[in-house]
């Protein structure tokens, strides 16, 4: 595939995102408003696939575009595709794409947002985007007592920076990775499939596709890798330093960092 259209195409979503939302949030508000909004409503998934629907609109008015977005029908991990415009699209191939996007929604009055990125970095393409939304039920204007969802702001950017963060800041807290020829379970190492995968500091797995001698009693695993929130924790002061370092290297990283601390500041 070209790479100016792979290019093209990462900055066409960036760029029309913010009227994706606009539509997005004119829509749930004329169409959601209710009394009574509560966490664990399922409406996030709602937000995430409105996204989708309402970027791809946006991009349909651009004579110009390259691209359009195609929903993954698999239970893989990405969410969408970028592909090219009218293109023989296999997504078991990837004939046809030029990138990935893995969507998160946030409620922000949550006390700890559930929304996990954990997918390993061998799992990820260069070309991979992490798109990720906050938001909320807020009061509709002039009808007491209506609320309605809406997205409040929103991070989209390369999802590699983001897992190397995650995965640095993973071991300056204690925890670790499933090396080559170390597996806790008796895997040969030419077919161990369990290569990366994070151990907490407990060498508890913190997946459920962990090695298996590693699964907790009474759970599949631990469940803390990758929290959006929680995986910027720092309990030490080389967690703290390796925060720094990372963001300072990284203009992404940097932006994930920044779009955190600004919505989820620290107590």
């Amino acid at each position: 595939m070209p790479a100016t259209n792979s290019l093209d195409a990462a900055k066409a979503i960036i760029s029309n995102t913010p009227a994706a939302i606009r539509r997005l949030n004119e829509f749930a508000r004329a169409t959601f408003r209710t009394r009574g909004g509560r966490t664990g409503s399922g409406m996030g998934m709602v937000i995430e696939a409105l996204w989708g629907f309402y970027l791809n609109a946006e991009l349909a008015k651009d004579p110009n575009s390259v691209c359009e977005i195609a929903w993954m029908y698999s239970h893989g991990y990405n969410d969408f595709a970028c592909v090219l415009k009218d293109a023989d699209w296999n997504p078991d191939t990837c004939k046809g794409e030029l990138l990935r996007v893995e969507v998160k929604s946030m409620i922000v009055s949550a006390g700890e947002p559930k929304a996990h990125f954990d997918r390993l970095k061998s799992e990820l393409n260069d070309g991979d985007f992490l798109a990720i939304f906050l938001w909320d039920w807020i009061q509709v204007p002039s009808t007491p007592y209506r609320v309605a969802p809406a997205v409040a702001d929103h991070f989209i950017g390369a999802a590699l920076p983001v897992a190397r963060l995650r995965d640095v800041l993973h071991e300056a807290r204690g925890g670790s990775f499933v090396a080559r020829g170390a597996c806790p379970d008796p895997c040969a190492p030419a077919e161990c499939t369990h290569v990366g995968e994070p151990l907490n500091g407990a060498g508890n797995r913190e997946r459920g596709t962990g090695p298996e001698s590693t699964k907790l009693e009474y759970t599949s695993h631990a469940g803390n890798f990758g929290g959006l929130k929680r995986m910027l924790g720092t309990n030490n002061p080389e967690a703290e330093d390796a925060l720094q370092r990372e963001a300072a290297a990284d203009d992404t990283a940097k932006r994930f960092v920044e779009f955190m601390a600004k919505n989820f500041p620290k107590s």
